[in-house]
């Protein structure tokens, strides 16, 4: 399985079957440790979402090879997991601590604050991520908080909060940082996590952009590839207000020029609609949201991209000059002709 070719469809509802295929036929039970940070579990619950296949089938109905225990059932998970308390703690040190067959994986949801500002158990967050991924055979950093540090890493916090990667190179473990697989938006997108479990089982490791983010959900450019409001950009026509008015939405703040996500074909909510469909891109897939060109949401990009040299804010203007004098050179094309055909002339 490919995950470029599966990833660059719209849905992955054709592919069912070969993801479910990937899992079933898996050689070993594959041990998945799901860890929250600093995060608003937002990811936990989009993932839980997953549609087509969805998420009870995923963690409970395909099982591995002769196991008999489901793929995906993470040996930990919070927000999903029905153990609490002091089992949960000695379900995260069973993972750690296991030596049998079968690959782990490690899904770290949440960014990483200082010490002391987010303790699990009985130990301090970053403690128990660093004692996981020392063990781990794969990472993947699920949604903008792990990914990049997200809400939590914004301008004024106090924490400390860092990514992922951040993290694991400040402790030391710069091999380990260099392999995580980010998967960025805010919340991560279902589709994006189970086709990279799917790849990662099978034992194929994604295409990265220079953000460790799989080329195959981030190869894409919003604005200049994907974004069906393109065509009113190019016309200069602006939306002054919101989803309501007609009009590209880069005026009332959208992040879609500087952004590299494939929302617009991937879509959410089963494939039903994407940001910018109910108002703008804020830029979530990307590593400085929510500060810099970002922030605020509803401002304009304070550099401007252009069209054939020609500044946005000046393109209706020229746009229409340029469609009048296309009708002057059509018009005057047809009268020349005209008055060659009554003289008789070739």
């Amino acid at each position: 399985m490919k995950l470029a070719a599966i990833a660059g469809v719209m849905s992955i509802v054709p592919f069912k079957m070969d993801i479910m295929k990937v899992f079933a036929e898996a050689k070993d039970y594959v041990h998945i440790n799901w860890l929250n940070g600093a995060a608003c579990t937002g990811c936990s619950v989009s993932f839980a979402q997953s549609a087509d296949p969805d998420v009870i089938k995923i963690l409970t109905s395909i099982t591995v090879g002769n196991s008999g225990l489901p793929i995906a059932l993470p040996d930990w998970m919070y927000v999903l997991h029905p153990a609490s308390g002091s089992l949960g703690v000695e379900l995260i040190n069973d993972w750690i601590n296991h030596s049998g067959p079968g690959k782990k994986i490690l899904i770290v949801e949440g960014s990483m604050q200082q010490e002391g500002f987010c303790e699990t158990g009985d130990k301090d967050f970053r403690e128990w991520v660093k004692d996981c991924a020392e063990v781990t055979d794969n990472i993947i950093a699920f949604g903008s908080c792990s990914a990049f540090g997200g809400i939590p890493h914004a301008k004024g916090n106090v924490t400390g909060a860092i990514s992922l990667q951040d993290f694991l190179r400040e402790v030391g473990m710069d091999d380990k940082a260099e392999k995580v697989i980010n998967l960025p938006r805010c919340p991560g997108h279902p589709d994006a996590l189970l086709l990279t479990l799917a790849s990662l089982i099978e034992g194929v490791e994604p295409e990265l952009d220079n953000y460790n983010r799989p080329v195959a959900f981030y190869g894409k450019n919003i604005h200049n590839e994907q974004c069906p409001y393109r065509p009113f950009y190019d016309r200069g026509i602006f939306a002054n207000f919101g989803q309501s008015e007609q009009g590209c939405r880069f005026k009332i703040g959208c992040k879609g020029p500087v952004t590299w996500a494939d929302c617009p074909t991937r879509k959410w909510n089963d494939h039903t609609a994407f940001c910018i469909d109910r108002g703008i891109c804020i830029g979530c897939a990307e590593p400085a949201w929510p500060d810099g060109e970002f922030g605020p949401f509803y401002t304009e990009l304070p550099s401007l991209p252009t069209v054939l040299n020609i500044p946005v804010e000046t393109w209706g203007t020229a746009f229409v000059g340029a469609a009048a004098a296309a009708v002057a050179v059509h018009a005057g094309r047809k009268a020349l002709t005209k008055k060659k055909e009554e003289k008789g002339e070739e």
